[in-house]
């Protein structure tokens, strides 16, 4: 006559078996996500100073920038530099204008190129670029 065998000599096999299970898993998953890895990363760009966001709304242009990033570089003034085809307007910002963060255009063409400039009081140019281009 055979023995059953014990409900606790199964339950031990079943976890032992599901351990090896797990940690074979674990292995290949992790070999696989090393080999995957196969080099350094590359840099990413770097953030940008200003922040300047420029959006169209028909032919409303709006020019936004970071008046917190703006006012931390001590600027003494900045420069708007909008260009529509072969007209270029410049406008000039004091600090309050910096302070506001803001300027709405009124767009004479569908693609308008944005240049926004910030001198530091140490004489300092820091300035960034954008295009919008608006589909009537």
């Amino acid at each position: 006559m055979v023995k059953p065998r014990s409900g606790l000599v199964h339950d031990t096999s079943s976890w032992m078996r599901l351990l090896i299970t797990t940690a074979l898993f674990s292995l290949v998953t992790g070999a696989i996500l090393m080999g995957l890895d196969i080099g350094p990363a590359t840099p990413a760009a770097p953030l940008s100073q200003l922040g300047l966001r420029v959006s169209a709304q028909k032919q409303q242009v709006e020019i936004r920038w970071d008046h917190v990033a703006v006012a931390a570089l001590n600027p003494v003034k900045g420069l708007l530099k909008i260009t529509e085809g072969e007209s270029n307007k410049s406008i000039s910002l004091d600090r309050s204008d910096l302070q506001d963060g803001f300027v709405s255009y009124l767009a004479s063409t569908n693609e308008v190129r944005v240049s926004f400039e910030v001198t530091e009081a140490s004489g300092v140019s820091v300035s960034e670029s954008a295009r919008v281009v608006a589909i009537r």
